[in-house]
């Protein structure tokens, strides 16, 4: 089906939900959000819950404290029954892991009382602008199946959603962080993956993290690290061509990944020849029993060798339904056990290497 566009509504306020169980906390972000926003209010999180059942919220400030929930937990429950909600911590009682923790849980944001006026106003409107582009790319995902189709359909339907998301980028509540972005096409993958699953684009976003130290640590040249963090972010686009959105249960099974039509979508969105190899190759094995192509050993180029260590410590650090995660230590200790076999031996020792100096996690 060809690429179908949402009609720009920029004439509609968001809605914000403020969650504070204190009365002047909440009539101090009131009088700061109600330019820009509707405001709805609750005291606990119940009341909270049953605002957010009558559907039309966009976004969420919460409290970590609450009389009747932790708002950690609260936000559990937030994601679960309205993933799409976005929603910003706002506490007096923070730490770094609080805040970690609830950014891995789907927090967008994490705010300290005092809070200063201009930043959860800014914060805010961001927010609110990254679910609107987001809300619009939805059906786009959903209806717009040439993105993954053949050629020529497929280059003309990236080329034409570019462009759309160049203009939707500039439009909305305030200038977001977009606008000062030269190309759209970094944050249009982001916010793809992002609106096919969050954790797509979580993983994608650590595979690029510990892929661009790595190069840093063979002295890569700078067009080839741009292309390792491009094509390490996007190394899953063939995913948001799912029929559903169950991203976490799947993307670590290799019966589900389609290199082919990853390269396919990256040629057609303009990414370069090096990123695009990624997209195909990181499945490859060092041994030759990798897909699609059984390259082996230095056939694989350099940069999808990389990304393929890369994505497998991230799946192995991250907890899924069917499984607990494993330190950082463990995983490295497993991929080591597969140098030789999975993963070229010299790369390898510089990937734990690296790692290994790392702070360890949080």
């Amino acid at each position: 089906m060809a690429l179908t566009l949402i009609p720009d509504i920029t004439d509609q306020r968001p809605t914000v939900l403020i969650v504070d169980d204190e009365a002047a906390p909440r009539a101090a972000l009131t009088q700061i959000l109600s330019q820009d926003f509707h405001i709805l209010t609750a005291a606990n999180a119940g009341a909270a819950l049953a605002i957010l059942a009558d559907g039309g919220v966009d976004l969420v400030t919460l409290d970590m404290k609450l009389p009747d929930s932790s708002g950690s937990d609260l936000l559990h429950d937030i994601k679960h029954a309205h993933a799409e909600t976005e929603v910003i911590m706002v506490t007096a009682y923070g730490s770094l892991q609080s805040a970690m923790d609830c950014i891995r849980n789907g927090a967008a944001g994490f705010l300290l009382k005092p809070f200063n006026a201009s930043e959860l106003l800014a914060i805010s409107l961001q927010t609110a602008h990254k679910k609107m582009r987001l809300d619009r790319l939805r059906p786009i995902l959903t209806n717009s199946t040439d993105l993954w189709g053949t050629e020529p359909a497929c280059t003309k339907s990236w080329q034409a959603l570019t462009d759309h998301y160049t203009a939707m980028s500039r439009t909305g509540p305030r200038a977001s962080a977009h606008d000062e972005v030269a190309s759209p096409l970094v944050p249009l993958i982001s916010d793809l993956l992002e609106a096919k699953d969050r954790h797509l684009l979580n993983h994608g976003s650590r595979v690029s993290f510990y892929a661009t130290l790595v190069a840093g640590r063979l002295n890569l040249p700078i067009a080839e690290q741009q292309s390792l963090a491009v094509g390490a972010l996007v190394h899953d686009i063939d995913l948001i061509s799912l029929p559903d959105s169950h991203v976490l249960k799947t993307e670590s099974d290799p019966q589900v990944h389609h290199p082919d039509l990853g390269a396919r979508m990256g040629r057609a969105m303009g990414l370069s020849a090096d990123a695009v190899q990624i997209l195909a190759l990181h499945h490859e094995r060092w041994d030759g029993t990798g897909y699609p192509f059984g390259l082996h050993e230095e056939g694989t180029p350099l940069l999808a060798r990389i990304v393929g260590i890369a994505q497998v410590f991230d799946d192995l650090t991250v907890a899924k339904p069917e499984r607990t995660s494993l330190t950082n230590n463990e995983a490295l200790q497993q991929i080591e056990q597969l140098a030789g076999s999975a993963f070229d031996p010299t790369l390898t020792d510089v990937f734990c290497r690296t790692m290994r100096e790392q702070p360890p996690q949080q």
